[in-house]
């Protein structure tokens, strides 16, 4: 058994089941297929022994809508949970990093009945979105994981200063120039984020195409990228063409607009934002299950049904629900202004009626005297 979120996966040998909660059809997107590993759980839940078999060509639904955010509006946010709610970027950093490492051991859960820990090649970039990488490889250790972080243009400021040498504390390797890929049973990407713009450089450059070349080499070989897949746009995706697409990602506070096309597995993490903010920015978290600061919010399908087709009336559906959704807000709010308008008449009438009244009784009584 695998658990992943919401998400149930029952396998034998050969692979024989899929099972899945089922949930109303929102987004399809097609995924490439390739090897996935699996842990066979038997008893209480102990881990007992992995096995490889070659997975079914699998689509992602979209299973959670949360909304997206563009990178004026990312930065908005940031700008706001700073300011108003009062987080400081050490919070906000500290939250991140750990929503990354429960998201990667969701992806890549740790035998206890493996010999060694896994490993797991941490790269991170001299920025915000490097410094939730360097949070991340310290709650894996934790988790039970041995890890290596590639930083080769360390940040001087004081706060990241402190996070290596708390990754250091607990046996975090630190090393300038990418390793052998096939050290590692998974990359976590964690050089730019919503911030950045134009073409990687180097060292960059070459650590994205050694990760893509682990790819091709391993069409398994889980890489997981935070916030956004290293070198695409936030808005775009990747227009800088580096054909970079990792097999994971993890949004942090709320998908990226360039997220809409992402077609691997998606979770979102970051379990801190104020209602009052997610409805000014349009967006929500996912109903994060228990305690977790990190939910999938995609579900895989197996191969058996015509995705093309699938696909294209998935879209259509969307399309058409947005459309319908637009025009039931436009009867409503029409609605509401006639009736608003309606009583404002029959009030202002109410009034001109009790005015004429009174001056014929005051007439009257004038008369009268």
């Amino acid at each position: 058994l695998v658990r992943s979120g919401l998400t149930l996966l029952s396998f034998s040998r050969p692979v024989t089941t899929f099972l899945s909660q089922s949930k109303p059809l929102r987004k399809t997107i097609l995924a490439t297929s390739g090897l996935v590993t699996l842990t066979s759980i038997l008893g209480q839940g102990t881990t007992t022994s992995t096995t490889s078999c070659t997975a079914r060509k699998m689509s992602y639904t979209t299973e959670i809508e949360t909304g997206y955010l563009n990178a004026v509006n990312a930065y908005d946010l940031d700008v706001e949970l700073m300011s108003q709610p009062g987080f400081s970027l050490e919070q906000l950093m500290e939250l991140a990093g750990l929503a990354v490492a429960e998201a990667v051991y969701q992806v890549l859960p740790p035998s206890s009945a493996a010999e060694s820990k896994p490993r797991i090649l941490l790269i991170c970039g001299p920025g915000n979105n490097g410094g939730d990488g360097l949070v991340a490889a310290r709650h894996l250790v934790f988790f039970g994981y041995e890890c290596v972080i590639m930083y080769p243009k360390q940040s001087k400021k004081q706060h990241f200063i402190n996070l290596v040498r708390q990754c250091e504390d607990v046996g975090v390797t630190f090393v300038d120039e990418f390793p052998d890929a096939n050290e590692y049973d998974a990359i976590v990407d964690s050089i730019f984020g919503f911030s950045f713009k134009g073409a990687p450089r180097e060292p960059f450059k070459t650590a994205l195409e050694k990760m893509q070349e682990a790819q091709k080499n391993k069409p398994e070989f889980p890489i997981i990228s935070v916030d956004v897949p290293s070198g695409w746009n936030v808005d775009e995706g990747d227009v800088a063409k580096t054909g970079f697409v990792p097999s994971v990602l993890i949004s942090l506070t709320a998908p990226k607009e360039s997220a809409r096309s992402f077609p691997g597995r998606h979770f979102v993490g970051g379990r801190f934002l104020p209602p009052a903010l997610a409805e000014k920015y349009g967006v929500q978290m996912p109903p994060y299950p228990g305690v977790s600061q990190v939910m999938e919010i995609t579900k895989p399908k197996p191969e058996g049904k015509d995705s093309s087709w699938e696909a294209e009336y998935a879209a259509y559906l969307e399309e058409k629900g947005a459309k319908e959704k637009e025009e039931q807000a436009a009867v409503s709010d029409k609605a509401e202004k006639t009736w608003k308008q309606e009583y404002h008449d029959y009030c202002v009438e109410k009034e001109a009626r009790l005015a004429e009244e009174d001056a014929r009784k005051r007439a009257a009584e004038k008369e009268s005297s």
